[in-house]
């Protein structure tokens, strides 16, 4: 956003000739965006650091071991607008060229919810996180792959033209708890997570130049994937308190493969009627994490904080998803792949006074590595297939892109906290805002 990330199945390839055009409806999936930013609009305004900070509800999601410090109840709520912004090679010359178009939408929606109870060594507590929340629409003209001249039609070889609609929204359930043990707080957080899509993507035999199928009557493929699937992740978290000033902390977290059971291919006929030609599983791996901060207190009023994490964003891909349909032996589900990462967030915080109100001036800094979906082309034995989804998955650069943020907080009347965020990077922009009510 799947997001930080996602490889949904089936794979769709051409029913007509081998030669001419092939198109799969894995192309509205190869670039999610996972939005791991940690919940609240305060790690926001810190480029998303807030492992080894942690002081707040929202440590619940984030690294629950925090939840010791907190002196008394808290209830949180975050609202979002996300505003994606998605390359695919989608003009006639775009595998040639090289030049992207940009789709994707802007979202708004509430994002996080939570009430934390501590008491004494103990805290507990339970949130809602909506951890992703994509919505996508694109038309993809028929491209033309270069190298590949089709003799019947005395032209090069192209795929077919194309559009489609992704709506995918992944929220998870958590109940945390931690533990003060001298010097080290440790916490932990099970989870149930369910991922919501409605895909919808048709492929025209007809427009603009007629292939096998449409002669034959077939005037378009329909693809469309509309399902709820839900599994179990854990979490867990350590902060070590190495000085009055300096503390750092770990986390790892597991997450679920999800499945869903009703992807359908379909056939539309010349007389309007549709017909199902066959039903798959399709399946998708929720990154796995693990991540190491640090904070450091220069003084009551200055704080520095950094994470690194390492996400494994392979698991968007599962290798034994079911292809649709294929004739090629050079396009296979353990050809396609997501590269794992590394991510790097920093921020500072600094409290200033208005009178007797304080008021947080944050800002950060974050990389935002390129995870998209890539092919993985046979040293030898290539055909039209395999040269087409090289130039369409791997025709863009990959790219760590800089992302930068800022935000400000106050608290009034010693009861509610608010803060506001603004983060933006390449292929996510995005506006926070959220509450934090003592009761």
């Amino acid at each position: 956003m799947t997001g930080r990330i996602l490889r949904f199945w089936g794979m769709v390839l051409s029913i007509g000739s081998a030669f001419a055009y092939a198109q799969v409806d894995l192309e509205s999936f190869q670039q999610l965006e996972f939005n791991f930013v940690p919940p609240g609009a305060r790690a926001t305004a810190m480029g998303g650091t807030f492992l080894g900070l942690a002081d707040d509800a929202t440590a619940a999601q984030t690294n629950p071991a925090g939840l010791v410090v907190l002196a008394r109840p808290e209830v949180a709520f975050e609202f979002k607008v996300l505003d994606y912004g998605i390359e695919r090679l989608a003009a006639r010359d775009s595998l040639s060229t090289l030049k992207p178009t940009r789709f994707g939408e802007r979202v708004a929606s509430p994002s996080f919810l939570s009430v934390t109870y501590p008491r004494g060594p103990w805290a507990v507590a339970a949130f809602r996180h909506e951890f992703l929340r994509l919505e996508d629409r694109y038309t993809l003209d028929m491209r033309e792959v270069p190298g590949w001249w089709d003799p019947d039609r005395g032209q090069l070889g192209r795929l077919f033209k194309s559009e489609g609609t992704l709506e995918l929204t992944g929220v998870q359930y958590g109940l945390a708890v931690a533990v003060r043990l001298g010097r080290v707080n440790v916490g932990a957080t099970a989870r149930l997570v369910q991922l919501r899509v409605f895909s919808s993507i048709r492929r025209d035999n007809c427009d603009p130049i007629p292939d096998l199928a449409c002669r034959q009557g077939q005037t378009a493929l329909l693809f469309d994937l509309d399902d709820r699937a839900t599994g179990v992740g854990l979490t867990g978290g350590l902060i070590l308190r190495l000085s009055r000033r300096l503390q750092a902390a770990a986390v790892g977290e597991l997450n679920p493969r999800i499945r869903w059971t009703d992807n359908q291919m379909r056939a539309q006929r010349a007389d309007g009627s549709v017909h199902t030609l066959e039903v798959t599983e399709a399946a998708m791996g929720v990154p796995n994490r693990v991540g190491v901060g640090v904070t450091y207190r220069l003084r009551d009023t200055f704080r520095l904080a950094a994470d690194v994490l390492w996400v494994q964003y392979s698991r968007i891909v599962d290798p034994d998803a079911r292809v649709f349909s294929t004739h090629s032996a050079t396009v296979t589900p353990d050809r396609f792949f997501v590269r794992d990462r590394w991510e790097f967030h920093g921020g500072l915080e600094y409290v200033v006074f208005a009178r007797r109100t304080p008021v947080a001036l944050r800002a950060g800094l974050f990389v935002n590595p390129e995870r998209r979906i890539h092919y993985r082309p046979p040293a030898s034995g290539r055909d039209f297939e395999a040269d087409a989804f090289d130039f369409a998955y791997n025709g863009l650069p990959d790219e760590t892109n800089v992302g930068v943020s800022a935000g400000v907080g106050t608290v009034l009347r010693r009861r509610l906290q608010v803060d506001v965020a603004l983060s933006y990077s390449k292929f996510i922009r995005q506006v926070a805002t959220s509450l934090v009510f003592f009761p």
